[in-house]
């Protein structure tokens, strides 16, 4: 169940192209980013040899996809820009964009759109004019280097750990937008992208937000009338109801799994 079209395709690879400019600009002015949201998920699927769309295919077979994550959300390691905060604004216009709203900045009429974020708690004096974005400390603190090879060089960019994508995902989707479902499918195709062994590692390593990162995903999707649950078959309305019950059954599966693993190397220790 294909939904992807060509042009998408092509438009995702246009986006990550004016990404390697502009991490190539920041770099120069020593302004750390991290990607995070959808397009993080994306590239790493990417490197991973995907083609980038943000999809999961249980192990029976069913196939669900939300499509390519095509606006990038650019999250500004203030604590490390050593005060050039404000050449933030030239570095994007020096790359082609302009402002279209306070926080975004789009070129191309509109065609590549970028989101500029924040830490919640920085400083006024170190706000470029960009989103203040809760949880999203937490993905500065171990993010890996995700390297992709495109048409005009290779893209080297920072995406957050598991516990940092999962934490900004769950705080998404609990408080900031709860009414949107596209946070709770990130989450299952993240999960299932990764692997339990990996995420299960991440979370008990974490004694700050691993705890309520287990809490909230067992209650995100535990059962069938879970909201997790229920966001994600909302992805899957070209399947009858029985291959839908099967699809509830793999998320529900893969995250009782993940919640099994985590309880069981706790009463080890």
């Amino acid at each position: 169940m294909s939904g992807a079209d060509n042009s998408d395709a092509i438009r995702f690879e246009v986006v990550l192209e004016e990404l390697r400019q502009l991490v190539k600009e920041f770099n120069r002015i020593g302004v750390g980013v991290v990607l995070v949201g959808g397009q993080a998920l994306a590239a790493e699927q990417r490197e991973s040899g995907g083609s980038g769309v943000i999809m999961v295919t249980t192990e029976t077979g069913l196939c669900i996809e939300r499509g390519y994550s095509l606006e990038p959300d650019l999250l500004i390691d203030v604590g490390c820009a050593a005060g050039r905060i404000d050449a933030i604004g030239d570095v994007m216009r020096n790359c082609g964009f302009d402002r279209a709203k306070t926080a975004r900045w789009s070129k191309s009429k509109g065609t590549v759109a970028v989101d500029l974020f924040i830490p919640e708690d920085t400083e006024e004096w170190d706000d470029p004019s960009a989103t203040r974005l809760p949880k999203s400390a937490v993905a500065l603190l171990k993010p890996r280097l995700v390297q992709l090879r495109l048409q005009g060089g290779d893209l080297e960019i920072y995406v957050p750990d598991p516990v940092g994508f999962l934490a900004m995902k769950l705080e998404a989707k609990q408080r900031l937008r709860p009414n949107m479902k596209k946070d709770s499918f990130d989450m299952y195709a993240y999960v299932s992208m990764k692997g339990i062994d990996t995420i299960a590692k991440a979370i008990l390593a974490d004694s700050h937000d691993g705890p309520a990162l287990t809490t909230g995903l067992a209650s995100l999707f535990g059962d069938d009338a879970a909201p997790g649950v229920r966001d994600v078959l909302a992805y899957a309305d070209g399947y009858d109801s029985t291959e839908q019950a099967l699809l509830a059954r793999a998320v529900i599966d893969l995250f009782q799994q993940l919640a099994h693993r985590l309880s069981g190397d706790r009463s080890r220790h």
